[in-house]
C-alpha cells in the first residue's frame, strides 16, 4: 500500500471523543473494502516508530510527550498479528485522546485485561474503555460492518467479518452483536465457564458472574468449526420469561475457549 497522508490537525480538532476521532480518520481515508491499514495510519499521525518485541504482562506500550507531537509504540511480538493490530489501534487512541494521562511519566503500558475489561482507578478504567472504543471504531467502522448485519445471525457471519477486517474473532463478535438490531448476545467462555458477554440493546441481561458454569452446549459437527443453531432452555441461561424462543450456537477455539452466540426469536406485532 502506498503511504497514507492524513491531516493531523483535522483529526485533533475532531478528537473531542474517540468516536469522532476515528470517524475523521475514515472521512480522510475515503472508501475502504478490506482491513483498515492501522500501521500506516499510525505512522501518518506522528507515531514515529513501531517496535515489536516479547513483552511480559503487557500487550503494548506508548511513549509520548505531554504535547503529543510524536509517539513510539512497542507491541508484544508474542501475540498474534490480529491482536497486535488491535493493540496498536488502542495505543493510537491514547495518543489522540490528549486528555488521557499516562500510567508513568510519558508512558502508557496496557495489559490484555485493559483491552477487554479494565480494572483499577476510575480514571484508568475510563481511559482504557475510550482507547478500546477508538480501536474498534477505527478497525471495524460501522459502514464496513453494515453489510454483515443484513444476514441472518450466525457465527459463520462473524467469522467472515473477522477475516474481512483482519480482527480477532472475539472483536468481530463483540462488534457484530453490539451493532445488530436483533436480540443477540455473545458469551465468551473457557472450559465451560462464563468469562464475559456482549449484548445487543434488545437482549436481556445475563445474570452470570465470571467463573459460573454454563449450560451444556451444542456439539461441533464435522462440516465446520461452528455448531448448528439449536434450541436452548431460557431457564438454563437464567432468563426469566424472555420475549421469544432462545437459540444457541457455539464456536470452539484454542485453549478450551469458546464463543457462544445466543439469539432470541421474537415475534413481531402485526
Amino acid at each position: 500500500m502506498t503511504d497514507i497522508v492524513l491531516d493531523r490537525i483535522a483529526v485533533d480538532d475532531a478528537a473531542s471523543s474517540p468516536e469522532r476521532a476515528a470517524a475523521e480518520i475514515h472521512r480522510q481515508l475515503g472508501t475502504l473494502t478490506g482491513a483498515v491499514p492501522v500501521f500506516e495510519i499510525a505512522r501518518a499521525l506522528d507515531i514515529e516508530q513501531i517496535h515489536q518485541h516479547p513483552l511480559r504482562g503487557f500487550e503494548a506500550m506508548l511513549l509520548t510527550a505531554p504535547e503529543r507531537d510524536f509517539g513510539q509504540v512497542l507491541l508484544n511480538s508474542n501475540s498474534n498479528p490480529r491482536r497486535r493490530r488491535y493493540s496498536l489501534a488502542h495505543e493510537l487512541g491514547h495518543f489522540l485522546c490528549t486528555w488521557h494521562r499516562p500510567s508513568a511519566e510519558n508512558r502508557f503500558a496496557c495489559s490484555r485485561g485493559d483491552m477487554v475489561s479494565p480494572v483499577g482507578s476510575a480514571q484508568h478504567i475510563a481511559q482504557e474503555r475510550e482507547a478500546n472504543v477508538f480501536a474498534i471504531e477505527l478497525l471495524a467502522p460501522r459502514h464496513l460492518v453494515a453489510p454483515f448485519l443484513k444476514r441472518l445471525p450466525d457465527l459463520d457471519v462473524i467469522l467472515a467479518l473477522h477475516k474481512r477486517l483482519d480482527i480477532s474473532k472475539v472483536a468481530a463478535g463483540r462488534r457484530y452483536v453490539g451493532l445488530h438490531h436483533a436480540p443477540l448476545a455473545l458469551v465468551v467462555a473457557k472450559s465451560g465457564q462464563f468469562l464475559y458477554a456482549e449484548r445487543s440493546a434488545a437482549f436481556p441481561f445475563l445474570p452470570f458472574e465470571r467463573g459460573d458454569q454454563l449450560p451444556d452446549l451444542p456439539a461441533i459437527g464435522r462440516d465446520g468449526p461452528t455448531s448448528e443453531v439449536t434450541d436452548a432452555d431460557a431457564a438454563d441461561w437464567r432468563l426469566h420469561r424472555p420475549p421469544g424462543q432462545l437459540f444457541c450456537q457455539v464456536l470452539e477455539q484454542e485453549d478450551s475457549h469458546a464463543l457462544i452466540l445466543l439469539q432470541l426469536d421474537v415475534e413481531e406485532d402485526e
